[in-house]
């Protein structure tokens, strides 16, 4: 485990350095909210500069945490953008026009840091979109996808010296739990869907995306995702969740703190921005003693090279190790089929309006 102390050195280091802009989607809540509170904290009121776009749903609790927020870091910049539903693709893209506007209305539109955490825990079946994915599915991967390749052309113009950072907040790590369809990575098919071959569809097909966005951008991408691990918030207290998670909830919730993956809301969220310092540098880019508290030390990638610019992270801020099961899925073509079914999505969903798989004779 990366040393807590050592985190918050290397924050400080990273947020005083320079000013920054960062993109947080659905941080209206839970960790999301916890690393936008982080940020503005250690920013301060004598930072260099900080400007924070929130993209969310709930307005009131929007309000409430910038409020609070500008007490930590009276200078702070800090808008809200109300996206509706970003399930559905329509939505993400009208998020980022309205992104868009408010980065072009300032001296510099470079993004430096973006960081996603929409996302819900469904116990139940498969839910479809109007645009014919699962609303799930479609938060956890397609959604976080689209943000990533709309907002591009400002990520592509951040001056960071590690390449601008993305980072993804869920289960990374944890692909090999549920079983994954290469066929059908939308899991259209009967019998395919559920909660754990969800979370591995999700999982599986953005590593692949992570890497492939950093082998095309060299020195200007940093992507991570990351298993957050136990954060008790009130998403845990969600009314829609079914009677025997609620009450298993209830017995456990006194005593999670003994979990040994649990974490504050203050320590996770200093984790996550962890995964912006330069420890984590795009592809082809390297690390020095000055810029890494840690000791100059280069992180392994998925595809294990050092460095290689995208990232699979555990709650204690070490890299996890698949690269074995990644290797199986190269030697079938899996990153192809996941660039390609992705694009084909997109593509079906802007000029159709839905997703409409193929059928199978």
């Amino acid at each position: 485990m990366v040393k807590i102390n050592t985190v918050k050195a290397a924050n400080a280091a990273f947020i005083n350095r320079q000013p920054l802009t960062a993109i947080f989607v659905g941080a209206t809540g839970g960790i999301g909210e916890a690393t936008v509170r982080q940020l503005c904290k250690i920013h301060g009121s004598g930072g260099p500069g900080l400007r924070i776009i929130i993209v969310g749903r709930n307005t009131i609790a929007a309000q409430r945490i910038i409020e609070e927020c500008k007490q930590a870091g009276p200078h702070v910049e800090i808008c809200f953008v109300h996206a509706g539903d970003i399930s559905l693709l329509r939505n993400v893209d009208q998020a980022c026009i309205k992104v868009t506007e408010i980065l072009k209305s300032s001296e510099t539109a470079q993004v430096d840091m973006l960081i996603m955490s929409q996302g819900k825990v469904e116990f139940g079946g498969r839910i479809n979109t109007k645009e014919g994915l699962d609303e799930s599915l479609s938060l956890l991967y397609y959604s976080r996808m689209r943000f990533i390749t709309k907002l591009l052309p400002h990520l592509l113009s951040s001056s960071l010296p590690t390449g601008a950072k993305v980072v993804s907040i869920y289960a990374a790590g944890m692909e090999t739990w549920g079983k994954l369809f290469p066929q059908d990575l939308s899991l259209d098919e009967a019998g395919h869907y559920s909660f754990m071959n969800c979370r591995t569809h999700a999982i599986a097909m953005k590593t692949m995306f992570l890497e492939d966005l950093a082998i095309r951008y060299p020195g200007k991408l940093s992507l991570t995702h990351i298993y957050p691990g136990l954060v008790v918030h009130s998403g845990f207290d969600n009314p829609t969740f079914p009677w025997w998670f609620r009450l298993i909830w209830k017995v456990m919730k006194p005593f999670v703190r003994f979990f040994p993956m649990y974490l504050t809301t203050e320590e996770s969220g200093q984790r996550v921005l962890f995964l912006c310092t330069d420890k984590y540098p795009a592809k082809g880019t390297e690390l020095d003693g000055e810029s890494d508290p840690v000791g100059g030390q280069v992180v392994h990638a998925t595809d294990g090279s050092e460095g290689g610019g995208a990232y699979s992270v555990s709650y204690t801020n070490e890299i996890n190790d698949t690269k074995e099961f990644y290797d199986q899925l190269r030697g079938k073509c899996f990153q192809e089929s996941v660039s390609s079914h992705t694009e084909q999505v997109f593509q079906a969903v802007e000029t159709k309006g839905i997703w409409e798989p193929k059928k199978k004779l």
